[in-house]
């Protein structure tokens, strides 16, 4: 081939020579990553692209107009013009390319180039992922053939460049496609090690994937899990062993440690709740213990105390109902005879009011205790004829009414006829007699008046006039009566009490009625 630049000077336009580019190159240890970031972002990169493109772009459409019009016109003369030249023996010059030619490679130049933008982009993809780690030998594989593509392509053979290149990006877009599965591979196997317990394969599987992503907070938690992880076992172990002798709140104090290095680790938090339930079962079941000893002692509050104990720690135990309802049964059934016995000697006092009440609050514990409502119904009947016993006793002179005083006789002769009567019954008839015998004895009363005064005792006689005069009378209440002509009337009212030793009335009427003129 003949020198560009000499058929640069002939042809009117001047050739752009294809940048000397490598991306094999070894850079320096420290400053590898940023010499690749600079290659893809700087912005004279891009701007020698836009301007091999942009020839490119010349050469294919612009070159034609450029070629010598007099000789092309100076061949298509005449065919016959045409026949013999196309007869004679040309010289062959081996360094002249034609424009063709020249597009085509311009073309190839520019396909080559894309392929190569591509390539960095995945590699660069790659190597802030980690590639280097992950994927050594493929990584090494497609670099070489970058390499090798970086050699054509300064040789100016960008078909071999451009199959080169084809090669790595290849390789780059199936490690890209692979990338994000051998991520989730690697923090899987990170995870199955940590609940293995295998601390040293769970930081290998956890450095890998911060090499790949260097801020996931799941890596990262992961890894510094897998740095406690053997402190966290110990403890672990410890808090099992103290489990197994039935020590458990400090083995739930372990469990907790275990939490406190590791917040993730699910099997503490597992055996916090297997722990705590156990702490309930055996709490539990000491309540019912302590009930059903002090059931079979029959200290029946402190039992119901403890299984009412037990049901607040398990709201739906069937047991601590059921030990409920049968201390239960047992205290009502304790309660019942208490107060049945006590209704009986409540009788046998005569303190029938007080029976009554045993006997009521029986009922009230069990309503179909036949003794009860016998019983009940004799201790009512004896009450009533107490409190109105009593009421006689207390108010003696209501038997001045013959009335009542017939009636206080009915009354005695039913509580004669009762065949149980008591000490207190036989004292109250024999005050009933006494006061009924007072109040049928006559007692001598003294009237006095003024012999002009005429007097009548009320349901009892006339009196007429007289100074003094004496008569026998029935206790009780009497009204007599005074009249006198030209005088206003008395009314005297007296009480006749055999308590009194004597009685005197004076019956006089001394008020005169004053008269009108």
């Amino acid at each position: 081939m003949v020198d560009e630049n000499t058929e640069s000077s002939n042809e009117g336009f001047t050739r752009i020579e294809p940048a000397s580019i490598s991306l094999t190159t070894a850079p320096s240890p420290q400053n590898s990553k940023e010499s690749r970031t600079s290659l893809k972002q700087s912005p004279f990169v891009w701007l020698g692209l836009g301007v091999l493109l942009t020839s490119a772009l010349m050469v294919i459409f612009l070159l034609p107009r450029w070629v010598d019009k007099p000789e092309v016109a100076k061949v298509a003369t005449t065919t016959a013009d045409a026949r013999t030249q196309a007869t004679k023996p040309k010289p062959i010059n081996k360094n002249k390319v034609s424009p063709w030619e020249k597009a085509q490679e311009s073309q190839l130049r520019k396909e080559t180039q894309e392929i190569l933008s591509q390539m960095l982009e995945a590699e660069k993809v790659l190597s802030e992922r980690g590639v280097e780690i992950w994927a050594a030998e493929d990584y090494a594989r497609a670099m070489q053939f970058a390499a090798t593509g970086d050699e054509r392509y300064n040789e100016r053979d960008f078909a071999s460049s451009k199959a080169e290149y084809q090669k790595a990006q290849t390789i780059f877009s199936h490690l890209v496609e692979e990338m994000d599965i051998v991520y989730e591979t690697t923090m899987e196997k990170g995870n199955q090690a940590l609940e293995d317990g295998n601390s040293l394969a769970a930081k290998e599987a956890f450095d890998l994937a911060l090499a790949m992503d260097a801020i996931d907070r799941a890596a990262l938690t992961g890894r510094g899990r897998a740095e406690t992880l053997d402190d966290v076992l110990a403890l672990l172990n410890t808090a099992d062993n103290l489990l197994d002798k039935g020590e458990l709140v400090e083995a739930k104090l372990g469990y907790q440690q275990v939490l406190e290095l590791d917040s993730h680790y699910g099997l503490a938090e597992k055996q916090i709740k297997a722990t705590d339930q156990m702490i309930l079962d055996r709490t539990f079941n000491n309540h019912m213990s302590i009930g059903f000893a002090a059931l079979e002692q029959n200290r029946y509050s402190q039992a119901r105390t403890a299984f009412n104990q037990a049901l607040k720690l398990k709201p739906g135990a069937v047991e601590a109902r059921t030990a409920i309802e049968q201390t239960n049964h047992k205290l009502t059934t304790v309660n019942i005879a208490s107060l049945l016995s006590s209704a009986r000697k409540m009788e046998e006092q005569e303190l029938w009011s007080e029976a009554l009440e045993k006997y009521r609050a029986a009922l009230k514990l069990d309503s179909s205790l036949a003794e009860a409502q016998e019983n009940l119904q004799f201790a009512n009947l004896r009450d009533k004829l107490h409190k109105r016993l009593e009421l006689i006793l207390a108010q003696p002179e209501r038997l001045y009414d013959p009335k009542v005083y017939s009636e206080t006789i009915q009354f005695k002769n039913k509580l004669h006829a009762l065949s149980n009567r008591g000490p207190i019954l036989t004292r109250q008839l024999a005050s009933l007699d006494q006061i009924l015998n007072k109040a049928d004895t006559p007692v001598v009363i003294r009237l006095q008046s003024d012999n002009m005064t005429r007097v009548t005792l009320r349901k009892a006689a006339e009196l007429g006039l007289f100074l003094e005069k004496s008569m026998s009378l029935r206790p009780g209440k009497y009204v007599a009566v005074g009249i006198r002509e030209g005088y206003r009337d008395v009314r005297i009212e007296f009480i006749v009490d055999p308590a009194k030793s004597s009685h005197t009335i004076i019956i006089q009427a001394a008020e005169r009625i004053a008269l009108g003129n």
